[in-house]
């Protein structure tokens, strides 16, 4: 659990001095309590119990000196009284009924095309988009209207319809820093409940890859090893990291929202099919199982002209029955408020891969 995350790495200071040492030049954690007192207003309207535990508050603080990112944990912030638009099932149900008038189930009627024309997968369509990101932004259009509904032949059938379209869009443009986003439902900024994903060719790193690429080369030039798998190792030694063949997988101390998800790779995305089982189980595990019904995802390819891995972050952006966004002034200024523990939704995602 979060909340002993300060024991563990005390236990990591007499069992293994290095990694202790890894850990506190990466992460700076810190705890305090946060108190209140309760009205007769609150006591009436609420559970007893649920007004006594409130009282008292611990909030666990990570923050990473190479990047900046930071996290505040505190699991009341998932049990807080929100508004909400009624039961989560109802409407999922009403944002994924058959839509005649959507126009990404007749994507070649109603979407334009890259200079280049089309790239047609089993299971998925590309399209330029509309209103762009970059100069080179397209679409990955799912054949199914369902994001939630695809199979492990069709995850792959994406990615490799995407490694296409990154090929043909970098033979006309001369870019070479491909990058895939999969914002899932419109909590999550879709503009559309079709199934579809976002590709972006950069004639220069993204700016959030670009800065992880500098702290990359500062740690080694700093420490001699690589930081990303210093990253991993320290995740791996609390118990939030696993590796799977050549792939790392952990569930962030400092998440830019609840439940992320990190995976590190070095290998072609469209051609690993251990990276693309790996991703499928985790996406499954986390729609089936942790009933995440709206997710971001973002890919950065691997590049050998980068001193980086391919890495992909997963997180979930709610229930999509709040009238309430997850993300608001303190996310956007300030530091990532985090409601979910790291540890159980990794305990779910490693059982699943393990199995």
């Amino acid at each position: 659990m979060i909340e002993y995350l300060e024991g563990y790495i005390r236990t990591l200071k007499g069992e293994d001095p290095a990694i202790y040492e890894t850990f506190n030049r990466i992460y700076e954690v810190g705890c305090s309590q946060g108190s209140l007192k309760v009205t007769g207003g609150l006591e009436e309207r609420f559970d007893k119990n649920f007004v006594e535990s409130v009282k008292e508050q611990e909030i666990i603080r990570v923050y990473n000196r190479w990047t900046g990112e930071g996290a505040l944990f505190n699991s009341f912030r998932l049990k807080k009284p929100v508004m909400d638009r009624g039961s989560a099932k109802k409407i999922l149900r009403e944002l994924l009924r058959d839509d005649a008038l959507c126009d990404f189930c007749m994507p070649e009627l109603y979407t334009p095309e890259d200079d280049f024309g089309r790239v047609r997968g089993q299971h998925s369509i590309t399209a330029s988009n509309i209103a762009k990101y970059d100069a080179w932004s397209g679409l990955l259009i799912f054949r199914k209207h369902n994001p939630l509904d695809f199979s492990f032949e069709e995850l792959s059938d994406y990615l490799s319809t995407a490694s296409k379209w990154f090929k043909m869009a970098e033979k006309s443009s001369g870019f070479r820093f491909p990058f895939i986003v999969w914002n899932c439902m419109p909590r999550a900024g879709a503009s559309q409940i079709h199934g579809h994903m976002q590709l972006l060719l950069g004639e220069r790193p993204y700016g959030k890859v670009s800065f992880l690429e500098e702290v990359s080369r500062r740690y080694l030039e700093t420490y001699g090893s690589s930081y990303h798998d210093d990253v991993f190792r320290v995740h791996s030694a609390i118990g939030l990291g696993a590796e799977y063949g050549g792939l790392s997988v952990y569930a962030s101390i400092t998440p830019v929202k609840e439940r992320e998800i990190n995976i590190t790779f070095k290998s072609e995305f469209d051609r690993d099919s251990e990276l693309q089982r790996c991703l499928f189980k985790i996406l499954r595990c986390l729609i089936d199982e942790a009933r995440v019904h709206s997710f971001n995802l973002s890919m950065h390819p691997f590049n050998r002209d980068m001193n980086i891995p391919g890495i992909i972050r997963i997180v979930d952006r709610g229930n999509i029955a709040s009238k309430s966004s997850d993300i608001g002034g303190m996310e956007l200024f300030g530091s990532a408020v985090i409601g979910s523990d790291p540890y159980i939704i990794f305990d779910r995602i490693k059982g699943v891969l393990d199995a």
